[in-house]
């Protein structure tokens, strides 16, 4: 019995939980995008920077136009005058960004309000980045003359972050900040998972029913002693009176 009930509790512990991811959501999708796209940045940039330093071939094509090779063996693909691959930049930019979008899903979550310089914050993060990626896009065409797919995949990723965060300045008076009510959605489970317990075991509400009826009794006594005592006192002051 009491092993069953706690996997109930840890069931409705669960159910909590995603009920509340799934609110958070549905209420800041903006946020959960931008740090999903982090996420592949990061993984992106992480495998591009192991490419440098293993001194090994990116997989991806190498003939014609479109050519990893070209472009990441060229001195383009290095921060100037460091040997650092341009790829660690991009690593921070990606770490950054996600952090700025756990910021905001971490006041959803808690049923809090976005900090009011996030969006600025996040706009600014962003248009920083598309900036740096025309300059590399410009890089690839004109300079080296090839265009690699991994880098590509990085520059849509980053002007997908800046239209998110453009969209969510430009609706910051449209749409409310406040999140929406997670705990009470979390309570909701909870209670869901009570009446669950008293549906599973009956005999554990009747005990419960029957603990709480000396309570009401005695209080009922309470109501009845209390008239009592004013009626009695309304009698002897009519009695004095006549």
């Amino acid at each position: 019995m009491g092993a069953a009930r706690i996997r109930s509790r840890a069931g409705a512990s669960t159910r909590g939980v995603r009920a509340r991811l799934s609110a958070t959501a549905q209420h800041a999708p903006g946020l959960v995008a931008i740090a999903a796209m982090a996420v592949v940045g990061i993984a992106i940039a992480v495998y591009l920077t192991a490419v440098h330093y293993t001194h090994t071939a990116a997989v991806c094509t190498t003939v014609g136009p479109i050519n990893c090779t070209s472009v990441l063996q060229s001195r383009y693909s290095l921060v100037p005058g460091t040997e650092l691959p341009i790829t660690l930049p991009g690593l921070l930019w990606f770490a950054v960004s996600g952090g700025l979008a756990l910021v905001g899903l971490r006041a959803v979550w808690r049923g809090e309000r976005e900090p009011e310089w996030l969006r600025l914050a996040m706009l600014a993060w962003s248009a920083a980045g598309l900036a740096f990626v025309l300059y590399l896009v410009f890089v690839e065409i004109v300079v080296v003359g090839a265009i690699c797919e991994w880098c590509t995949a990085v520059h849509l990723l980053t002007l997908a972050t800046f239209l998110v965060a453009l969209h969510r300045w430009q609706t910051r008076h449209a749409t409310p900040i406040v999140s929406t009510p997670a705990r009470q959605t979390a309570a909701g489970s909870n209670r869901q998972a009570v009446r669950g317990d008293q549906r599973r075991h009956p005999a554990q509400g009747k005990v419960q029913t029957q603990a709480r009826q000396p309570d009401r009794a005695a209080r009922q006594g309470q109501r009845a002693g209390r008239g009592a005592r004013m009626g009695g006192n309304a009698s002897r002051a009519q009695g004095k009176r006549g």
